[in-house]
């Protein structure tokens, strides 16, 4: 259903659009004939739809491994952590791992449920507090390795953020409408020899440029996770490493 979610959500509207055309045809108000203009006005709807999918798909593939990447810095702090407890018996893993879990459970209750990012923050910022103790047990290059990897957390964060909050090049999106109305007009004024004819290339047209105006917009965001959205980036690692770190506190307790 995923792969055709968009689509079925497109076809009530297609219905409407004939309707419309079929009201239009039916009270003679279909004044135009397809002609270069028109055959410009079309081509230049594609080019436009063609330039922000590029943008916003560019932006997807680089938006798709950030959550990744959450996971990968998140579970490179607990191998340091892990090497320094096991190589060091006087020294509690725990604090840093519980900070760890924190963090990323907030950062999940953040994507999915719209909670505030500030817990997560907070616990991020802790972690240079447990630091204090490894310091005494880690060679300094580990540490450093984690700061590294706590400063990472905080620009991945913020790049989440950025791509949540903004829309790719809103004034693309305002000549893509516009040109996507101005299509959609045409389609129900020009008219054809055989009814018929127009109506059906009539609904095929409208429901591929709606399809990408939804498909773009559905790209440009890869983080609601409302239900809504078919094409949301995959938070499966982040949620498996928060799995571990919570397991790994549950058996050492």
């Amino acid at each position: 259903m995923v792969k055709w979610s968009i689509l079925v959500n497109v076809l009530p509207l297609t219905g409407f659009f004939c309707l419309a055309k079929l009201a239009v045809h039916q009270l003679g108000w279909e004044p135009w004939a397809f002609d270069s203009m028109t055959g410009s006005l079309f081509g230049a709807a594609t080019f436009v739809i063609a330039f922000v999918l590029s943008g916003t798909v560019s932006d997807y593939r680089t938006s798709d491994g950030l959550p990744t990447q959450v996971s990968h810095s998140i579970s490179s702090i607990q191998d340091i952590n892990q090497f320094v407890a096991a190589t060091n018996p006087d020294y509690d893993p725990k604090p840093l791992q519980h900070l760890l879990s924190e963090f990323s459970g907030h950062v999940l209750d953040w994507l999915k449920q719209g909670k505030s990012l500030d817990p997560a923050y907070d616990a991020l910022s802790n972690i240079g507090n447990v630091l204090v103790p490894m310091a005494k047990f880690a060679p300094a290059p580990m540490l450093s390795r984690v700061q590294i990897e706590q400063a990472n957390l905080r620009s991945l964060i913020a790049q989440i953020k950025g791509v949540r909050d903004t829309d790719y090049i809103p004034p693309a999106y305002a000549l893509l409408e516009l040109f996507m109305i101005g299509a959609v007009v045409s389609l129900l004024l020009i008219s054809s020899d055989k009814f018929s004819e127009s109506l059906v290339v009539s609904g095929f047209l409208f429901t591929s440029f709606i399809y990408l105006l939804m498909l773009v917009r559905d790209l440009d965001n890869p983080f609601q996770y409302n239900g809504k959205s078919s094409i949301d980036a995959d938070l499966s690692l982040l949620e498996a490493t928060r799995s571990r770190l919570q397991s790994s506190l549950l058996a050492s307790e």
